[in-house]
């Protein structure tokens, strides 16, 4: 999991280097340079250490806003970070109970499995107990 977090976190700062150099003037499609930041992010995890740092904003970004753009960059990241602690965390059914608990039988065992284990670790030490 930690790998997936840095390497979350590693094309986060890509997305970041990529958005901080540019700034727009004329009107561009923000869906098309959220679907390119969102690219251009998912090359940089599956890169993972590897990736280099991005020079530019993808082409479909020209003319977005540092603002905009900033703030994608935010949303992707933010949804990298849920995938991944989903994928990390099981997902668990609270009325999916699998396990039934011990029946007496089992308990009274388990206590007599203790008692000779303390007996012979009484033996070993040559110690007699008490009655």
């Amino acid at each position: 999991m930690h790998t997936r977090i840095a390497a979350a976190a590693m094309a986060a700062a890509l997305a970041f280097g990529a958005v901080a150099c540019s700034s727009g003037d004329t009107k561009a499609d923000p869906a098309a340079c959220k679907a390119a930041m969102k690219k251009q992010f998912d090359e940089a995890m599956k890169k993972g250490g590897d990736a280099a740092a991005a020079d530019e904003r993808p082409e479909a970004c020209e003319g977005i806003d540092d603002k905009t753009a900033q703030r994608f960059a935010k949303e992707l990241m933010g949804d990298a970070m849920d995938d991944a602690m989903k994928s990390a965390v099981p997902d668990i059914d609270p009325d999916d109970v699998t396990a039934s608990p011990p029946g007496t039988d089992d308990i009274q065992e388990s206590l007599d499995a203790i008692e000779s284990d303390l007996d012979d670790a009484l033996d070993e030490a040559g110690i007699t107990p008490s009655p």
